[in-house]
């Protein structure tokens, strides 16, 4: 099924969505900064590609993992990609 973008996604709304995740973010010790582009994925279809900065300290695996987790879970809650027809994308940069 095709995803179609809604049409009061503007690029201004999803990067609002984005600014309520990286608030919640701020004060984390392990990120350093969220960027995000707005573009198409490898099917043509709308995406959002978020970039999660750490900061470049060492950090243990489990703890990568368990930060992982914690933002594709608020990436669902806060952003809500799926409910504007976005495919969303996760990349952490050290």
């Amino acid at each position: 099924m095709p995803v179609v973008f809604s049409e009061w996604a503007t690029s201004q709304e999803i990067s609002n969505r984005i600014d309520r995740l990286r608030m919640h973010y701020a004060g984390n010790p392990l990120v350093k900064r969220i960027d995000h582009q707005i573009g198409v994925d490898w099917s043509d279809d709308p995406a959002v590609f978020i970039n999660v900065i750490l900061t470049g300290k060492e950090i243990a695996p489990a703890e990568l993992e368990r930060l992982a987790k914690d933002i594709r879970a608020d990436l669902l809650r806060l952003v809500r990609t799926d409910e504007i027809g976005l495919h969303s994308y996760l990349n952490f940069v050290n």
